[in-house]
């Protein structure tokens, strides 16, 4: 074992010890990478300023703080109660939560104001229909995960500029992935209301009718996933050009439209999405001069090359792939997740004849499944926040949709064309 191998990994036990004691991860990534550019003696130091200013100096990247400045105004207007009743008009209350947050994931981006903004408007009507509060508190933690998946998703965005993926095709791809896993987790919610005392019967019939007119009502929530991908994939513009259309069409139907929103409303958005960026500006800048300076000291070339002498084959890879993505899951942030392992992770699954776009659509997928597994579950928290619900109570009535998660990423994995349908 050489110097540099050496140093590589006292670094690498350090930065896991930090994040473990709760040392903010933008310091971690910063310390680890000053550490093995200094030890190892591979950049100049000048680079610690020059690369992580080049990583946000990224027009693409301006999308990310304009699509969360777009979920901060449809969750504090009218919108996103016309698209919870249209999931409601479709399928019983506790499905109707997983599609309020499949259509609500259209136009937010972001997980936790899926959870936190379906949430508070769902989960006081499943208690009053039966739910257990601690069940109806996990559903809405669950549909949350589609605020990842369907587009737009600022983990697309992020995986996108990480990887050089077009945005585009992430968005499109997401899709199809985006409602099986809804699908799934409906199918959950089907057999734990009919085996066990969590859930409630639904009573209520199917009516035409009754979805026509939720549908009437939810067509301007509905028409801002339309506008965005039509947008893009016909030219009319880009990417980044679509979140700043997103927030000026959901501005308008807001404050012109519906009347649920007024300036007043929009300096806590501003100032919501300000404090986001800041935070995921930091993670973003340091995490890009990690991989590089790993990418120096062939690191990833080194653990592919292993990881490709295991004797498991090509289902056992992507099994193994699945398992370590999971394991990162219930530790780090997927944004976080995404930026410290795709350098090493992306070379794997190319070996294993992934295209991009699928392995980056499948990589998401499985590490969304962390927003409902301890110890961070950060919806399992914002769940918790608007029910009162204690945190465990809530992840252990999460494992039927977890269960059917993996299942779904097992589909996603196996079946290509399921993201790669637009090619």
């Amino acid at each position: 074992m050489d110097e540099n191998t050496v140093i590589i990994l006292a670094v690498a036990g350090l930065m896991l010890l930090h994040l473990a004691i709760g040392v903010p991860l933008f310091v971690v990534l910063g310390l680890g990478s000053m550490a093995m550019i200094l030890g190892c003696d591979v950049y100049s130091i000048s680079v610690f300023g020059e690369v992580p200013f080049s990583a946000i100096d990224s027009w693409a990247l301006l999308a990310m703080p304009l699509f969360i400045l777009a979920g901060e105004i449809i969750s504090r207007g009218r919108t996103a109660n016309d698209l919870a009743s249209l999931g409601e008009a479709i399928a019983g209350l506790g499905m109707a939560t997983i599609f309020g947050c499949f259509f609500f994931a259209g136009t937010s981006g972001s997980s936790s104001a899926d959870t936190i903004t379906i949430g508070r408007i769902m989960i006081p009507a499943m208690k009053e229909r039966g739910y257990q509060a601690s069940y109806a508190a996990s559903l809405a933690a669950s549909g949350g995960i589609l605020g990842v998946i369907v587009p737009p998703s600022l983990i697309f965005i992020i995986y996108g500029i990480a990887t050089s993926t077009s945005i585009g095709d992430l968005f499109i791809g997401g899709i199809l992935p985006g409602l099986l896993f809804a699908l799934a987790m409906c199918v959950a919610n089907y057999f734990v209301c009919a085996y066990t005392s969590w859930g409630a019967p639904e009573q209520q019939g199917f009516s035409l009718r009754k979805v026509g007119s939720a549908l009437w009502r939810a067509k301007f929530g509905l028409g801002a996933p339309g506008i965005i991908l039509g947008g893009i994939y016909s030219g009319v513009f880009t990417p980044t050009e679509a979140a700043a259309v997103a927030v000026a069409y959901m501005m308008l139907i807001e404050m012109v439209i519906n009347r649920s929103f007024g300036f007043k409303e929009l300096i806590p958005a501003f100032g919501r999405a300000a404090i986001m960026t800041g935070i995921l500006g930091p993670i973003i800048a340091f995490s890009v001069l990690l991989g590089e300076t790993l990418a120096i000291l062939r690191v990833p070339s080194d653990i592919v090359t292993f990881f490709l002498s295991l004797p498991v084959g090509q289902i056992g890879s992507i099994a193994l792939i699945i398992l370590v993505l999971l394991m990162i899951g219930c530790i780090l942030e997927p944004i976080a997740a995404i930026l410290v392992v795709m350098p090493i992770l992306l070379p794997i699954g190319l070996e294993l004849g992934f295209d991009q776009v699928h392995f980056g659509v499948f990589v998401v997928c499985t590490l969304s499944v962390g927003f409902i597994t301890p110890p961070v579950g950060i919806n399992l928290f914002a769940a918790s926040a608007i029910s009162d619900e204690p945190f465990l109570r809530i992840a252990v009535k999460a494992f039927p949709s977890f269960l059917a998660l993996i299942l779904a990423i097992v589909v996603v994995a196996a079946f290509p064309q399921l993201v790669l349908w637009f090619r």
